[in-house]
């Protein structure tokens, strides 16, 4: 068993080493279970999920165009509303997204609002963006022993339900924000939305944070960010009801 270990441990580094994978010694298949483990945890710590059948009939029809945008890769994409009245949105590992309820409720249940919202959580996962974060944060040495199976599975699920709430690198955000707009355009909605929704959490986070609005710790709507989207937008030349390129 010990020469057994020892050999998957030579191939995982191998494989890191060289490259394949796209340099992660994380599987696909292994991001998926990851990914339902720890958003199982993260839902029963969160108050679990939102009955509300209108909202979470607009979030299936909204998810159903966005997620078949956001292929390949080919993930099995899995979006939940969490009762939470907190403004925030997660990705986890391999497809599972949540959306709070207080998320939605800010957005008035704007479906090309909540589309770029979805859209840009779907890019943290096509992009792969929560495996690097998860490999940044625990070190190679612990996601070998993850991914070896060694260690309690509770405490895995806890630890990466964790880490989903850190935020993403600078780099990082821009690009969910710039592929966001790319998966919104391609699901038939108003990429431009993601305008509307940078300046809301510019606007949450001009005021005094409380418990209930966190969106912007980890999504922060600075200048930046909509410069980023908006050079992009007239780059495509995409316009909406929140911008119009050369308007």
């Amino acid at each position: 068993m010990r020469l057994l270990s020892l050999v998957c441990l030579g191939c995982l580094l191998a494989v890191l080493l060289c490259g394949c994978a796209g340099g992660h010694i994380i599987s696909r298949d292994q991001e998926i279970q990851m990914g339902r483990e720890s958003g199982d945890q993260f839902e029963r710590q969160n108050g679990g999920r939102d009955r509300d059948a209108g909202v979470n009939a607009l979030i299936r029809q909204v998810a159903a165009r966005i997620t078949p945008a956001a292929q390949p890769p080919d993930y099995p994409y899995d979006v939940r509303v969490l009762k939470n009245k907190t403004v925030n949105a997660v990705a986890f590992p391999g497809g599972r997204m949540y959306l709070y309820r207080g998320l939605i409720d800010v957005f008035e249940r704007n479906p090309d609002k909540l589309a770029w919202v979805l859209a840009h959580e779907a890019s943290h996962i096509s992009r792969r963006h929560s495996v690097k974060l998860i490999e940044r944060q625990l070190g190679y040495q612990t996601v070998i022993a993850l991914v070896l199976k060694k260690g309690d599975t509770a405490q895995i699920a806890g630890a990466v339900s964790n880490l989903m709430l850190l935020g993403y690198s600078r780099d990082e955000e821009l690009e969910a924000d710039r592929y966001g707009l790319v998966y919104t355009h391609a699901a038939g909605y108003d990429p431009s939305a993601a305008i509307s929704v940078l300046r809301k959490f510019q606007e949450l986070q001009g005021r005094e944070p409380s418990n209930l609005e966190i969106m912007f710790a980890t999504h922060p709507g600075d200048d930046t960010r909509i410069n980023n989207v908006q050079s992009y937008l007239k780059s495509r030349n995409w316009g909406g009801a929140y911008y119009r390129p050369g308007g």
